[in-house]
C-alpha cells in the first residue's frame, strides 16, 4: 500500500503554537520516552480532557482531519487513541528511528461503542510548534526505502499520513523542537 501523506505548512498561526506550547511547558509535568527498543527518545506532556486548551486544541486538530481526510481515502471516527493529546520536546540528543503507528488500539477497545469492533490507529497527526531556527536536525523523513523527506518545517506547520507509513525523526543536535501528536482512529484496516 503507497503511503499517503498531506503536509500544510503554516497551518495554523504562530501564536496559536506559542500559547499551546507555553502552556504546556508551564502547566504539564514532562515524563521521559525511551520508547520500545530505544526508538523514541523524547520527553512527552499529555493534554487531556478537563485541561484549559484540551477542546480548542481537540476541536482544531480534528477540524484539519475531516478537512483532508479525502486524500487519504481512509475511514476514521475523529476519535484519538489513547487518554491525550501528546506534546512532545525533542532535545540534543532526542529522536525516533523508523516505525510505523497502526496498532490496534487497547483504549480503544475499552469503550462501550466498541466493544463488538476492532479498532486501528488509522492516521497520524503531527503540528510543529517549534521554528526551524530554534533547533538543528529534527528532520521528519517518510519512505524508509527511499529515504523521501517532506518539508514538515515551520511553527504551525501539519503532517496528516495513514499510521501504516514508514517515518523517522533524525536526532536533534541543537535547540529543541516541539510538537503536537494524535494518532486518529478508525474501524479495522480491510
Amino acid at each position: 500500500m503507497y503511503p499517503k501523506i498531506i503536509v500544510q505548512p503554516n497551518y495554523f498561526p504562530a501564536w496559536w503554537c506559542d500559547n499551546i506550547n507555553n502552556y504546556m511547558m508551564q502547566n504539564v509535568a514532562a515524563s521521559s520516552d525511551l520508547g520500545k527498543k530505544g526508538v523514541r527518545r523524547c520527553d512527552v506532556r499529555g493534554l487531556v480532557p478537563g485541561m484549559k486548551p484540551y477542546k480548542d486544541v481537540f476541536n482544531s486538530l480534528m477540524g484539519f482531519a475531516k478537512n483532508n481526510i479525502n486524500h487519504l481515502d481512509v475511514d476514521i471516527d475523529y476519535q484519538i487513541d489513547g487518554p491525550c493529546i501528546q506534546h512532545i520536546t525533542y532535545m540534543p540528543g532526542h529522536g525516533v528511528g523508523w516505525h510505523e503507528d497502526t496498532m490496534v488500539t487497547s483504549a480503544a477497545l475499552k469503550l462501550e461503542r466498541y466493544k463488538d469492533l476492532k479498532i486501528d490507529r488509522k492516521v497520524s497527526l503531527t503540528v510543529m510548534l517549534s521554528s526551524q531556527d530554534e533547533y538543528t536536525g529534527g528532520e521528519f523523513i517518510f519512505e524508509k526505502g527511499g529515504d523521501r523527506k517532506h518539508n514538515v518545517e515551520g511553527k504551525g506547520t501539519v503532517a496528516m499520513f495513514t499510521s501504516h507509513t514508514e517515518h523517522m525523526v533524525t536526532e536533534i543536535t541543537s535547540g529543541v523542537r516541539n510538537i503536537l501528536f494524535v494518532f486518529i482512529t478508525g474501524p479495522s484496516w480491510r
